[in-house]
Formats: structure tokens, C-alpha cells, sequence
């Protein structure tokens, strides 16, 4: 498992040298936590995008660069100033990308609060950190046109219901495999679950070649 946050400004990529013991996912309505270090698999709750992720870590120092659980050294120093160069730039965000790889958590996100401490003789500097999910919005402004009244046919058409579309189960598929195909977005998965929890039950997880799912 790795975290990774890229600048997209300048797609600059920092790898974090050491993972948490626990990482914090605040969703809308609900809150997970998920243990990194002995983790077999990270399962998001359904029903709502995320909405926060926060954990404390630790930047090691020189002395520890060695260390079997330094996944890849750098100074410190170095990278603090990175995550802090994510802090708003006149008055405008910097969007960055977190991957935490093994698991669902691949989104655009904004910085929410970040703090580092120098501390103990190895030159590490403890951390805190949280992002926020990048959710843009887009505002029309163009003005609402009065629908005619004499196409009846048009009119009909306009309120008949969509057909539900749907999908088929084959081997090897996931709900997240299956949203990143229909949603171009993996992380979507949740919409999947919650319109087919009759056919898949009450474990994400456990879906079947055969299975019709309908898509929303």
C-alpha cells in the first residue's frame, strides 16, 4: 500500500515515506476509521461521496532513512514545504490528486488543514493533515425558455420514463471495476450497491457472474 498526492498545478508527485497506523474518512452523514498497517481490505460505506480524509504521520529523518519501514526517504524539511505550497495561493485552492493505492480512495482534493512539529533526535517531524474532496460546481446562466405548448408529441416524449438500463455480472468484475466502465469513476461504486442491494445483498464484495444489476 502507498499514498500518493500529486500537485496538479505542477504535477509534481510526492510519495509519503511512511504510512499511518490509521487513516480517517468523514463522509456526509457517516464516519469510518481504517487501520493501514495490517489492513487485508478498506471498504467505503455506501450512500454518499466522500467528503473529508485526515490522519497523523510521521516525516522520518536522516537518521532513519534506513529504516525497513521508510518506503522512500526524503528530507523532511523538503517535504513540508511541498504540502504547504498546496496552502490557498491568492485567495485560489491548489487542487491536488490522492491515490491510496489498495484501496477506493482515488480523488481530487483540496488542502484542509496541515501541521508539522520537529521532534525527537532523529529529525523527524510529526504531522497532522486533512483534505478535503475537490467538488466543482457549475452555475448556468443562461435563461430558461417556455416549452411550446403545441407539440404534444414532444411533450410526451419529454415525460415518458427512461428505460433502466442494465448489466450483466462476468467473471473477474467489482462493483468498482463495474462503475469505473459505466461512471468512468470507480470511486462511484457506492450508487451501484445502493440500487441493487436485492440482488447483491448486504456485502459489496460478493457479486456472481449471472447477476443483472440495473444501472442508475
Amino acid at each position: 500500500m502507498d499514498i500518493y498526492l500529486t500537485n496538479l498545478t505542477t504535477n509534481d508527485r510526492l510519495r509519503f515515506p511512511m504510512l499511518p497506523t490509521e487513516i480517517s474518512v468523514k463522509l456526509a452523514n457517516q464516519f469510518g476509521s481504517y487501520t493501514i498497517l495490517d489492513i487485508g481490505e478498506v471498504k467505503i460505506p455506501s450512500g454518499t461521496s466522500l467528503d473529508t480524509i485526515s490522519w497523523n504521520g510521521i516525516f522520518p529523518g536522516e537518521k532513519r532513512k534506513d529504516a525497513p519501514y521508510v518506503l522512500e526517504w526524503q528530507d523532511p524539511k523538503a517535504i513540508y514545504h511541498w504540502i504547504d505550497n498546496l496552502k490557498a495561493q491568492h485567495g485560489k485552492p491548489v487542487k491536488a490528486r490522492l491515490l491510496i493505492t489498495e484501496t477506493p480512495i482515488n480523488c481530487d482534493v483540496y488542502l484542509s488543514n496541515f501541521t508539522g512539529t520537529p521532534t525527537g533526535g532523529y529529525g523527524d517531524i510529526n504531522y497532522s493533515l486533512a483534505l478535503i474532496q475537490a467538488k466543482d460546481i457549475s452555475i448556468s446562466t443562461e435563461t430558461a425558455q417556455p416549452e411550446p405548448l403545441n407539440n404534444k408529441a414532444e411533450a410526451a416524449e419529454r415525460t415518458a420514463p427512461k428505460q433502466a438500463e442494465t448489466y450483466t455480472v462476468t467473471s473477474g468484475d467489482s462493483l468498482w471495476k463495474i462503475a469505473q466502465q459505466v461512471y468512468g469513476k470507480g470511486s462511484d461504486y457506492p450508487r451501484l450497491f445502493e440500487a441493487n442491494k436485492g440482488v447483491i445483498g448486504s456485502n459489496p464484495n460478493l457479486i456472481y457472474p449471472g447477476q443483472v444489476l440495473t444501472i442508475p
